[in-house]
């Protein structure tokens, strides 16, 4: 593996200075500094070739350390070097060496199956109980998912040994506030408050383009059914009444050319759900043409695959943040917050936006 290596690194290094893709003087030491993946904002992909990856791996090769296995780089060259002259020789390379290190890349393969542990309680009280719903995990067993054998009504029961009764629910994709009953009256009472839209909810979407800094929405969806759970529906039923308001909290630009644009943009952007419809808040951000990162039928696939292949990304990028209400037995004021996790922060923080949990 590590003779191999080299030899790819060797190849790489004479193929970038036959096709004058080399630089022969120093690079400018604060360029390294970027928290930006490949260092986009601060120097060109064949200079972080050369003066970041070319480097580091061969450190590894010398001091036999373990290899990355959890990266493609040839992605990103074919972005890149597209357009410049032995582009296509780099790319073929480091598809080898990519295929090398055990990541031959395929876009659209099954994310093996997870194991989720114990669920993090966010709040518990002697009628209610809220969990940190993980990103992929269901909410309840469903004969949709015959082939799933962890749902977080079930995981949640056996943890405390209690039943739970679901009162709202959350897409499978989406991470976040889940709030249970922990009896069938209580779980009648808050549904009511559901139903009488006295239930604030919060989520964050990271979503690609530019969002405006305050927009309400209010676009009427149509019922989406399923063909098979929803074959005796109304299939005529007209559009429900939706609204949702959004605010841009961040936005960030990275000069990477995808599709005909040269620059790549996204914005991190808070919603505020009115009404409670099927997939609204995805809906309608792409009535916007702002769709979320991670949302395969309504999301942009190409974005989508950058970020599987470069912040090393498989889910959608929405986060129920908070969930608020009056306590229908105590009349306190409940506020139940949930975090982005280390991962969302991290992309934060490369995107160039405040990354720590209080920010948001």
């Amino acid at each position: 593996m590590y003779q191999q290596t080299q030899t790819y690194l060797t190849q790489l290094e004479d193929l970038l200075k036959q096709h004058q893709l080399w630089q022969n003087t120093p690079i400018d030491p604060q360029a390294l500094n970027s928290t930006v993946p490949f260092c986009h904002d601060t120097m060109a992909f064949e200079q972080w070739l050369q003066f970041v990856f070319i480097e580091k791996m061969q450190m590894l090769v010398a001091q036999q350390q373990p290899l990355p296995s959890n990266f493609a780089i040839a992605p990103m060259a074919e972005l890149m070097l597209a357009q410049k002259n032995g582009g296509a020789a780099v790319m073929q390379l480091l598809a080898q060496l990519d295929k090398l290190l055990g990541r031959e890349v395929i876009v659209n393969e099954r994310p093996a199956p997870v194991e989720f542990g114990e669920l993090e309680i966010l709040y518990r009280d002697e009628n209610y109980i809220a969990i940190n719903k993980p990103s992929g995990l269901l909410v309840h067993r469903s004969f949709l998912d015959k082939h799933e054998t962890q749902f977080a009504m079930q995981m949640l029961r056996d943890q405390i040994g209690q039943h739970v009764f679901p009162v709202h629910r959350l897409d499978r994709p989406t991470s976040g506030v889940l709030l249970f009953a922990l009896s069938s009256e209580a779980a009648r009472d808050i549904n009511q408050l559901f139903i009488d839209n006295q239930i604030s909810k919060r989520y964050l979407a990271l979503v690609r383009g530019f969002a405006p800094e305050s927009v309400f929405l209010d676009k009427p969806l149509k019922e989406q059914l399923d063909k098979i759970a929803d074959k005796f529906a109304d299939q005529n039923k007209a559009p429900q009444e939706a609204q949702t308001q959004f605010n841009c909290l961040q936005q960030a630009m990275l000069p990477i050319p995808i599709d005909k644009y040269p620059t790549v943009r996204y914005s991190l952007v808070e919603c505020f759900p009115k009404t409670g419809r099927k997939h609204q808040i995805r809906r309608h951000l792409k009535h916007l043409s702002l769709p979320i990162i991670g949302d395969v039928n309504h999301g942009d696939n190409q974005h989508n695959q950058f970020f599987r292949e470069h912040f090393a990304l498989r889910r959608l990028m929405l986060f129920a943040t908070e969930l608020n209400f009056v306590h229908p037995y105590t009349q306190q004021q409940i506020n139940i917050k949930a975090p982005l996790g280390e991962a969302m922060l991290t992309i934060c923080q490369q995107l160039g936006w405040p990354h720590q949990e209080k920010d948001y």
